[in-house]
Order: C-alpha cells, then structure tokens, then sequence
C-alpha cells in the first residue's frame, strides 16, 4: 500500500517536473532566437560606432567639418549595444560571480539557491522592465526629444525595456528549470517549492515589513546591513550585478518610500549607461580581442624569446615583456595570461624551466594587462569617479614600464641564484632580432596612435578607443588566418562583455543611491579627518583593504563596489586621484594572482593542466612583492605616474 502510494507521488513529481521543463523549454525557444538576433545586432552597433568615430575625427582634422551630433549618435548606440547583450550574457554564463565558496555549499541547498537567485533576478529586472515601459509612455507624451539630433528619446527608453524583459524571461525560465530540478532530487518537492516562495518572497517585501515596526533605524544601520545583505549573496553565488541591484532597490524601498525607488529606477538605469564615456568600453574591448584573435600574441612572445632567451631565465624574462607587448593593445588580464600562457608554457617547459616561475611569469605578466594602457580597470575607474581616463592612460606607462622592468630583474636574479630554476635559452643572431621586431610593428604602431593621440590632444581618450578598434581590425584583415568566424565572434565577445559590464553598471547605479541615503561615505570621510593619524597610515589600512578585498573579488566589482564608499575619503585626505588611481589598479593587478580567488592563476591552470594550483600559486609570491615593491615606490615618488599626465595637453 506504502509503496503504490509513493510510486504515485513519484509520478506526480515526474509530471510536475515534466510540465515545468515543457514550459521553460517554450519560453526558451522564443527568447534564444530574439536574444541571438539581438546580440548580432549589437555586433553591428560596436562595430558602426568605432568606424563613426574615426570618420568624425578625419572630417574635423582634415575638412574642419566635423559631423553634428556625433556624441549624441554614439551615446544612443551604446545604450543600445548595451541591452540588448544582457539577456544572451545571461544564457551563456557571462555574468560575473564570486565562486569562492559556491563549490563548498551542499548540493541540495545549491538546488535551492539555483531557484531562489533566477526568482530574485526576475523580480529585480521584472521592476526595470514595467519602470520603463512607463518611462516609454512617459516620454511620447512629453514628446522628449535629444538636443542637437533632435530624436525622440522614447525608442531608446523601448529598447531598454525590451532588453531587461528579455532577460527577465531567460530567469523565468532558469527558475523553471531549476523548479523542475527540486522535483525530481527531492523527497518532498512541494515543502521546498514553498520554502523557496516564502523566502523570495520575504527578501522582495522586507522594507515594507521593517517600515511597519514602529521602531526605525538609523540609515547608517540600514546601509551597513544592506552591504552585508549583498555581500551574501555575493558568496552564496548570486551574480554581482544582480546582488548589487537588489539590495539597492531593497535599501532605497525601506529609506524613502515606493513611488522614490521606482523613480529612482525609471531615470536611474538608462542614465547611468546611455553617457559618451562608456563608449570606452566596447571599443577598447573590441581592440584588443581583434588582437588576439590576429595572432599577435604569438608573433609578441616569439619576439621576446628571441631578445632575452639567452638570459638566466630568459623565456620567462621574454613573457613577461611580451605580455607588457600584449597589454599596449589589450584591456584586462585574463586575455594577456591567457594568450600567452598557451604559446610561452610549452616552451619553457622544453627548455626545463621550473614550472613555479614558468606559470608565475604567465600569470604576473598577464596583469600587466590592467596597468598599461588602454587598460578597462581605468575605464571603470573614471566612470565612477568621473576623472579623465586620458590622464589615467598616461599615467599607467611609466609604472606599466617600470613594472615590466622589476618583473625581469627579479627573475634574472632569481635564476642566477638557481640555475634549475629557468635555465638559458639559445642565442638568437642579431639579424633574428632586428627581423623579430618586424613582426610586431601593428602593437608599436596601435600603441603610439592610440596614446600618441591622446598625448598631443589630437582626439579624446574616449575617441582614441574607436582608432584603435578600426586600426586593430585593418591589421588584423591582413592577418593570417584572420577569417569570417573569427571578425563574428570578435564582435559577438565584445557585446557579451560589454553587456556584463553594463549590468554591473546598472547594479553599481541603484547600489549607489541606496549608499548615499545611508551618509556611509561621508560618515567615513568625516571619520577619517577626524584622525589624528597620518594620511600615509590611513593609505596603508586602505591599501591592506583592497589586498584582502582582491583575494575575494574579481577586478569590476572591486573598482565599481568600493570606490563610492572610499573615493570622497581619498580626496579628503589630500591625495591625487589620478595617482590613486594607478596604485588602485596596481591592487587590482595583485587581486588577479592572489589566493584563493586568482582569476590569472585558474586561466594559467586551466592551460598547464599538469601543474598543481599550490605550485603556481607558489610561482607567483616573489611576483606579488615585486608589485607591492612598486607600490612603495609609487608612494615616495609619486612623480612616477604624474609626470606624463601633468605634461599633456588638456
């Protein structure tokens, strides 16, 4: 009688879990397609947008025309190219998550937290979506029209929406799926569907439980549990972006109230995306993937094994100014570690290099990619705190070229103290050299068009990006094996990548306003000059914060999530903040090869498969002095990274 009775449960469950899978398949059949389509053409609009750009500049440098509007053109495209991304990003596992602890959770409650997140996700960008079809109906009435074009802004206001409803139907259906999921791993499938309601539904509608007690908190106390609120999230797996978003909407919901926070959110998102400045983004993206998919990583190290090969450790020497190479003309770190570690690590490996320095130097050198410019972490950071990311340019080059320099001598040294370590390669023949140096004329070229521009105010920093995609796409056309698949998923990877940055962005915004309603940042401003303590012992504490913080996040949420907080206390203590910026970066570099999150260590990993994480891991420690070496440095002579920058033209 037991037996029949659980068989039919078991049936019942089956058909439960059949009927959730059938209808997210049927909603995952509509929005595949339409996010595809969506995401060529915001392949399209990446590409039309740089190509704009260089126009524009020929018609104002050469025929003193330039073309009316062009800002406001560029800024309509990018908000589009923007959205239009999220929902395929989503689809393909492109949203940054901190995995630090995620493996650690048990199976079961991952089961549950894989349908809570999707629940949440749908909530948060389920609010956006109606907030501007509101602000659609909103704008047609007004009849909204931009400056100079004089557009209607509404269609632009349509395309947000459409994109956040797109990916809202691409949670609905990971929430089906992983519904679906419950019923057939657990015992009792309909008590978790329950719990899952309950606790989705408590999270959504707890600022307006906490605003019927009678007794309110202090804002401050607000904030503090609302970051410690997102930081759970954070580590239980929840995409950064959407934790973020939600607990800023969730923070502002209790603070001041409904018809605020949707206001908030109707004017908020757009804003924060649709701004010339963020054009920077997909173009400097879009360069330096062009790059690596012509081949000039290869080219770059086999350059550098012919100058330095024949140095005690003189294959790593050659990565790690490869790399320096490889960073004039990419954004990030992953990219640099990633190229290569695939040409520089068998190499060395023939050559008997250890393999602690072999994959040590791969992934230091990698992070040369955030420090040089164009580097996406200085993007990132003038789009929060609004400084010129031209300056910020200017000032990586020479820290960038001092750290190239330090990253050799360290492991010559180390390498004439211990031989075994990186023994010495063959002797290349002067004529090998001087040919080797041919192959790498597009980086010299691309670099000193790109900064030469900026340098001598022949165009902006934002405009530079667009140069410097259309001339990587002319050098990479001549490139061989440079075909049509590789131009298409160029393209396609920018948009991804633009569009994760977009939805950190867009979390960062609401986060953001939620921040400052609490007084956070200017309660630690005035605390910090209430100090009796020297600035330089407040930069120290500062500086261990970001080293801790880099062992536990990836370089966006580090930049986007703690500059708000921190940025008013670095201005008041009297420091430079373009300075700041490049001992910023300098820390976000040591974030990519610290333990236990080391995104350049698991990218070196996943190439040197045989080389045990420990021993990387153990690669790097002399890398990471060297880094905090400069930073002391940075710290005495500043002059370092101001110099270029207070040269410039304005």
């Amino acid at each position: 009688m037991n037996r029949g009775r659980e068989n039919t449960q078991k049936e019942s469950w089956g058909k439960g879990a059949s009927t959730l899978d059938s209808a997210a398949g049927a909603i995952s059949k509509t929005v595949h397609p339409l996010s595809t389509f969506f995401i060529y053409l915001g392949a399209f609009f990446a590409l039309g947008m740089a190509v704009l750009v260089v126009v524009d500049i020929l018609l104002r440098q050469f025929f003193n025309r330039p073309m009316p509007g062009v800002i406001e053109l560029e800024t309509f495209m990018v908000a589009v190219l923007c959205f239009v991304g999220l929902a395929y990003t989503q689809i393909k596992g492109g949203h940054v998550r901190v995995d630090l602890f995620v493996n650690n959770i048990p199976s079961q409650v991952r089961g549950l937290l894989d349908c809570i997140f999707p629940a949440l996700g749908l909530f948060l960008f389920g609010l956006i979506t109606w907030q501007y079809g509101v602000r659609v109906m909103d704008s047609i009435k007004l009849h909204e029209i931009s400056d100079v074009l004089v557009w209607p802004y509404w269609p632009f206001f349509l395309i947000t929406a459409i994109g956040c409803a797109l990916l809202s139907f691409v949670f609905l259906a990971e929430l089906l799926n992983s519904l679906a999921k419950v019923f057939l791993n657990t015992n009792r499938p309909y008590f978790w569907v329950i719990f899952i309601i309950i606790i989705t539904a408590g999270v959504v509608v707890s600022p307006l439980l906490f605003r019927s007690l009678s007794a309110g908190f202090k804002p401050a106390t607000v904030g503090a549990v609302g970051i410690g609120f997102m930081l759970l999230l954070m580590f239980l797996g929840c995409p950064v972006a959407y934790s973020m978003g939600l607990t800023g909407v969730l923070g502002m919901w209790y603070l001041v109230g409904t018809d605020t926070v949707m206001g908030v959110i109707k004017m908020g998102v757009y804003d924060s995306i649709a701004t010339f400045l963020f054009c920077t983004v997909p173009f400097f993206v879009l360069m330096g993937i062009l790059c690596a998919k012509a081949g000039i990583g290869q080219k770059l190290y086999e350059a550098g094994h012919k100058w330095f090969g024949q140095l005690p450790g003189g294959l790593a020497v050659g990565t790690v100014v490869a790399c320096g190479f490889f960073a004039a003309v990419t954004g990030d770190t992953v990219s640099g570690a990633a190229t290569m570690g695939s040409v520089s690590l068998p190499e060395m490996k023939r050559y008997k290099y250890q393999d602690s320095l072999a994959t040590g130097s791969v992934a230091a050198g990698g992070t040369l990619g955030v420090l040089i410019p164009p580097s996406l972490g200085f993007i990132l950071y003038a789009l929060v705190t609004q400084e010129s990311v031209g300056k910020l340019f200017i000032a990586g080059i020479l820290p960038g070229i001092l750290l190239v320099i330090m990253f050799s001598i360290s492991i010559i040294i180390r390498c004439k103290l211990d031989p075994a370590l990186g023994p010495k390669g063959p002797k290349a023949s002067f004529g090998e050299k001087i040919a080797s140096i041919g192959h790498i004329w597009p980086v010299l070229f691309l670099f000193a068009l790109v900064m030469g521009g900026i340098y001598t105010g022949l165009f902006t920093s934002i405009e530079a990006g667009g140069v410097g995609a259309v001339g990587a796409l002319l050098l990479a056309l001549k490139s061989k094996g440079f075909g049509r698949r590789q131009f298409f998923d160029a393209l396609l990877t920018t948009v991804q990548l633009t569009a994760m940055v977009t939805a950190i962005m867009v979390g960062v915004s609401l986060l953001g306003y939620f921040v400052i309603l609490t007084g956070i940042p200017t309660l630690l401003a005035n605390f910090v000059s209430e100090l009796n303590a020297s600035r330089y012992v407040i930069l120290t504490v500062i500086v261990i914060f970001y080293l801790i913080l880099g062992m536990l996040m990836n370089i966006m949420p580090m930049i986007l999530l703690t500059l708000p907080i921190l940025f008013p206390t670095i201005k008041a203590l009297g420091f430079d903040p373009i300075w700041f910026g490049v001992i910023m970066v300098i820390l976000v570099e040591l974030g990519c090869i610290t333990p236990p999150v080391g995104m350049n260590v698991f990218v070196v990993a996943g190439i040197a498969k045989d080389v045990p994480m420990r021993t990387i891991f153990r690669g790097i420690f002399p890398f990471v002095i060297v880094e905090l070496l400069l930073v002391v440095l940075l710290v005495i002579f500043p002059e370092i990274a101001l110099l270029l920058p207070n040269a410039m033209k304005n």
